[in-house]
């Protein structure tokens, strides 16, 4: 169950991001407010999965997942591409992760 929280967490977050895209800088106040309804709710699902996964492993699962998934519907959506150096952080992130989880 702890895994369905976190993965509801990463999907709250990408919408959010996405739907904040689309509020265009909050001119479209009710997209706006979605986008903040979605991080609450993502938060609120992170604090769930916090309850039995590390928090130093589940914050930094949310924010590589949802940095990555992230980049990926803002090219399906929006044609934006990483250059060189987007690319790189994404690799070091992750890296980062697998340090991480295996230290654990």
């Amino acid at each position: 169950m702890d895994l369905v929280f976190l993965a509801s967490a990463v999907s709250l977050d990408v919408l959010a991001n996405i739907v904040l895209k689309y509020s265009d800088g909050f001119r479209r106040k009710g997209l706006g407010f979605l986008a903040l309804a979605c991080i609450m709710a993502a938060f609120a699902c992170l604090a769930q999965a916090v309850q039995t996964i590390e928090l130093s492993v589940a914050y930094a699962l949310w924010g590589a997942a949802g940095l990555c998934l992230t980049a990926a519907t803002d090219f399906i959506l929006f044609g934006q591409r990483l250059n060189l150096v987007g690319w790189l952080g994404l690799g070091l992130m992750i890296w980062g992760i697998v340090i991480l989880h295996r230290l654990n």
